[in-house]
């Protein structure tokens, strides 16, 4: 589904009354090309039993019908037909809301069985990342720096228009928060910070929330939750198979909340 052209209906939805447990999931399958990897990486995903995931550098070919449906972003300009920045897939019904940069962020109204729940799905910039203007390319962060600030911006007023319903924020952050430096600026990260704490957010994959041992180094891929939530990181992968064939340049990460309810 296109997420310009997503139906939007505003209204003042119910707020949970049952909590129940939550597994959301995301990673960055690095265009998600190869039929043979994509099959492993399918049966990687599907392991994890996730509720929803946000996938990044994804492929319409990385399908998780029959079990999922999906809203993605638009069409990569650069990539091969089907390329998509991001998509989020749900096991329960969901609808796309409109967003302001739909080539690299979408979000999604998700219906779980126990209340609506608002979903944002993103690719922050790289450091070398040119921006959209190649006349005028961006150098070093400064497309992160640009880019940071209008998204928590709009975090906070699709939030703001459906109050009572929890807010997630998942995908490529490209920076590690917390635990030895790894990538990205100290700058990025105290803005992000700061941004996400005062929305009411917590990052449930920061450094120290990852399981000693389970990846080499510090992961930039983040699901952000209500700070309320009890969030623990209940698995994270490498990009790679245990007979080492790279599925991915980027390791994985799932959490799992064991009642949620509103904020």
């Amino acid at each position: 589904m296109d997420a310009r052209r997503a139906a939007v209906t505003f209204r003042v939805l119910p707020r949970y009354t049952e909590p129940m447990p939550l597994r959301l999931a995301t990673w960055n399958v690095e265009y998600a090309a190869g039929a043979t990897r994509n099959a492993a990486r399918l049966a990687r995903i599907l392991s994890e039993n996730a509720d929803v995931w946000v996938l990044t550098e994804t492929h319409d070919d990385l399908s998780l019908v029959p079990t999922h449906g999906s809203v993605t972003t638009v069409q990569r300009p650069t990539g091969r037909r089907g390329g998509r920045w991001t998509a989020i897939w749900s096991r329960w019904p969901l609808v796309g809301i409109a967003v302001d940069a739909p080539v690299r962020t979408v979000a999604a109204l998700v219906t779980t069985p126990a209340g609506p729940l608002l979903v944002y799905g993103t690719v922050l910039p790289w450091g070398a990342d040119p921006g959209p203007d190649l006349a005028n390319r961006a150098k070093g962060w400064s497309e992160m720096d640009r880019v940071l600030p209008l998204q928590l911006a709009e975090w906070r007023r699709l939030r703001d228009a459906h109050p009572g319903v929890p807010l997630v924020v998942a995908g490529d952050l490209n920076m590690n928060l917390g635990g030895p430096h790894y990538y990205g600026t100290k700058r990025c990260r105290d803005v992000l910070l700061t941004g996400v704490q005062g929305l009411g957010l917590v990052c449930a994959t920061a450094t120290d929330r990852v399981p000693t041992g389970a990846l080499r180094h510090p992961p930039i891929d983040h699901v952000l939750l209500p700070v309320s939530w009890s969030t623990p990181v209940v698995s994270a992968w490498e990009g790679r198979t245990p007979e080492g064939v790279r599925l991915s340049d980027h390791s994985g990460l799932a959490v799992e909340v064991a009642d949620f309810a509103s904020p």
